[in-house]
């Protein structure tokens, strides 16, 4: 996400989800704070977008990620291991993701169902950083 501010990466999540138009609440991720909104959209370009882009998703059954990775590649705009750990829980308790074997991440319903996909594929379609970031979770959960 390179030089991104924690608001900016926050942003890219669409206001409204598909499907949200009918419904009388907004999607909870809404209301969060910019961290755990940039924490999400990050997640979801490691978790979901790998499966909707045709090449990645030839690679990938289904996208995982270790926890400490990510942390490791964003603390920057994350902050302490202890607002990460916070993050993941609340992540969890609404099912954006799900935890496998301790640290390693997939994604949960309502990663793949609350974040309007076809508008946030169009920002991470278009991303070099995405395709980069994605092999550095690669390269990074080989070691």
């Amino acid at each position: 996400m390179g030089n991104l501010s924690v608001g900016e990466i926050g942003s890219l999540l669409p206001e409204t989800a598909r499907g949200d138009l009918d419904k009388k609440s907004d999607p909870v991720h809404k209301s969060w704070d910019a961290v755990t909104r940039a924490a999400l959209v990050i997640l979801w370009g490691l978790l979901v977008y790998p499966r909707l882009d045709p090449v990645m998703s030839k690679r990938i059954k289904e996208p995982v990620v270790d926890r400490n990775v990510v942390y490791d590649l964003f603390y920057e705009h994350i902050g302490s291991k202890e607002v990460w750990e916070e993050i993941l829980n609340k992540l969890k308790r609404y099912d954006y993701v799900r935890f496998r074997d301790g640290d390693t991440l997939t994604a949960g319903t309502r990663l793949l169902t609350a974040v309007d996909a076809a508008k946030m594929y169009k920002v991470y379609r278009t991303s070099v950083l995405v395709r980069r970031l994605n092999q550095s979770v690669e390269r990074k959960g080989e070691d």
